[in-house]
């Protein structure tokens, strides 16, 4: 089968966000039995570097002008929609499309969504879209915790995220989640009858990883710190540790564009480590890892990866909905003082840490293995 892949970011296992990672194991898994072709953008430097190392992708490369035009030129998308259309982009799949006789269009991130008018150009392909999370809920969460002028702007993307998507899950032949809360999500807001759920993939595959990493008396937090959900929980949990008045331990700040009110968080107790260039070995240095969330949506890639190094954590209904909302693994909290108390306890208790950690493992082998999406993907792309 010919598949074209799009994506609004650089699909690589090796990406700095989660996101990426599992995009670029889609690509991975769907080229065992198909022909992919993948177009993208090209949003960093580090994103440049990635594309060398795949003569065979097509891109656009994007900047911070590129952006201000790009928003100003669509006012009627959402502003992380408007950025992904573009003249180039769209020449490049029609030419893919035309000259490779694609059977499937897969397109990665609501946002591209925007593309299935591919489907009246070229009525005999199907669009399939992945959805990572479902885009009006994170924008609905927005709206709940901005103020003043902020939460104008909220309520105006809100309402455009809503058309948008709306229309995108609709025309789409196929809409994969990455988790059942997801796909009720959508058939609710929607009325969709055109999805199916698959275990994303977070980042780490067990039969190919050992570990001599010597555990040090740290906490973490992980994310993509250039979006705003990962800044907010970041700077809420390093008011909550300096609360704790602990010597013993650390806390480190993992991940790639920290604001400049963070970076000057830096302190003896507190690292904030930028990029790092193996992430998984960044995160295994710690005993635990802490998620206080308060907006976003979807399934948090990082809390899975996170468990499936071992780390026992805690986080909000947020960071744990779609994985353990229950908390039978996790240990949920929501106000600063639920978040020092499950803290403590861990901190304060080795046997309890190691046996939540082992847990944590368990959990993510038992309910999130990327063979049963391989399985899918064999039955859909055949």
């Amino acid at each position: 089968m010919n598949i074209l892949h799009i994506s609004p970011y650089v699909p690589d296992v090796r990406a700095s966000h989660a996101g990426g990672v599992c995009s670029g194991k889609q690509v991975e898994t769907l080229k065992k039995n198909n022909n992919v072709y993948v177009i993208t953008f090209v949003n960093d430097d580090y994103e440049m570097s990635l594309i060398k190392d795949h003569p065979d992708y097509k891109y656009v490369k994007t900047s911070k002008l590129y952006y201000i035009i790009k928003v100003l030129a669509h006012m009627g998308l959402p502003n992380m929609f408007a950025l992904r259309k573009d003249r180039k982009f769209k020449k490049m799949i029609c030419e893919t499309i035309e000259r490779e006789y694609i059977d499937i269009v897969h397109a990665e991130f609501t946002a591209m969504g925007q593309y299935t008018w591919l489907k009246k150009k070229y009525p005999n392909i199907r669009f399939h879209l992945a959805e990572h999370d479902v885009a009006i809920q994170s924008y609905e969460r927005q709206v709940k915790e901005a103020k003043g002028l902020k939460k104008i702007y909220a309520l105006v993307e809100c309402h455009k995220v809503r058309k948008c998507e709306n229309r995108y899950i609709k025309l789409a032949d196929l809409v994969f989640t990455f988790n059942e809360k997801d796909g009720k999500l959508l058939r609710e807001k929607y009325g969709a009858n055109n999805v199916k759920v698959i275990n994303p993939y977070y980042g780490l595959d067990f039969e190919n990883h050992e570990s001599n990493i010597k555990k040090e008396k740290t906490i973490c937090f992980v994310g993509q710190m250039g979006r705003d959900e990962n800044h907010v929980a970041a700077m809420r949990l390093i008011k909550i540790f300096k609360e704790l008045q602990t010597k013993d331990w650390k806390l480190n700040i993992i991940g790639a564009h920290p604001k400049k009110e963070l970076q000057q968080q830096e302190s003896e107790n507190i690292h904030i480590t930028g990029f790092v260039d193996d992430i998984n070995a960044e995160i295994e240095k710690n005993e635990i890892a802490v998620f206080p969330l308060t907006y976003g949506a979807g399934i948090k890639l990082k809390v899975l990866l996170a468990f499936g190094l071992g780390l026992p954590v805690v986080t909000s209904h947020v960071g744990a909905e779609g994985i353990d909302a229950e908390g039978n693994v996790i240990l949920l909290a929501e106000t600063d003082e639920e978040f020092k108390k499950q803290m403590k306890k861990l901190m304060e208790d080795d046997l309890y840490r190691s046996n939540k950690s082992k847990e944590s493992i368990a959990f993510v082998k038992d309910r999130f293995s990327w063979s049963e999406t391989e399985k899918i993907f064999d039955e859909v792309y055949r």
